[in-house]
């Protein structure tokens, strides 16, 4: 149940991460009843949230989104920058499998606003975009992700930086040095 935004007092009330999760499976299994769901993993409280597509299949292996080859890149991307993935909040704008040809725009009204919520409730200092799918859904723009890499971007006062998905980059090593300039601009973020 989404909560209100100000209490009679007029104090701001912001939902707990595990209230947004709830209420994820609570309505995804009812709209989405054949479909796994892969949730977000990591400090409620992190500095850095990373959102990613959609889970693939080794993140249904692991239960956590960011597994296999494309996770194993994302930790020594995030490694260069001095920062433990561990210590990020991961998840995805869809919850559950699918390819971004795939990804229907019925999901994205469904998925999107929750993700907005749950950003919120982490309330990082950075958030890092992997993609045209989470930049076009958190930054509510159509922009390709070609344009918004190498700048720092606004959702709602909340720094974020995109850039391609490690997915991607391992099928497209030529961006590799692309994606290197973004990380270190995440990294200024988190420093300034």
């Amino acid at each position: 149940m989404q909560s209100s935004l100000f209490e009679e007092g007029g104090e701001s009330v912001t939902e707990s991460l595990d209230e947004v999760n709830a209420e994820i499976v609570e309505q995804g299994k009812a709209r989405y009843p054949n479909r796994t769901f892969i949730l977000g993993t990591g400090p409620a409280n992190a500095e850095i949230v990373i959102v990613g597509e959609s889970p693939g299949p080794p993140d249904v292996a692991t239960g956590k989104p960011f597994s296999g080859p494309s996770g194993e890149l994302l930790e020594r991307m995030m490694a260069a920058i001095e920062v433990r993935l561990d210590d990020c909040y991961r998840t995805n704008v869809v919850k559950f499998i699918s390819q971004g040809d795939e990804i229907t725009q019925v999901e994205l009204q469904f998925f999107v606003p929750l993700l907005h919520r749950e950003l919120f409730s982490v309330s990082p200092k950075l958030i890092i975009l992997l993609g045209n799918t989470p930049s076009k859904a958190v930054l509510n723009t159509k922009t390709p992700i070609s344009k918004l890499r190498g700048h720092v971007q606004d959702f709602q006062g909340i720094k974020a930086v995109a850039t391609f998905n490690p997915a991607y980059l391992l099928r497209d090593p030529t961006k590799k040095s692309e994606a290197w300039e973004d990380m270190k601009l995440a990294r200024e973020v988190l420093s300034s």
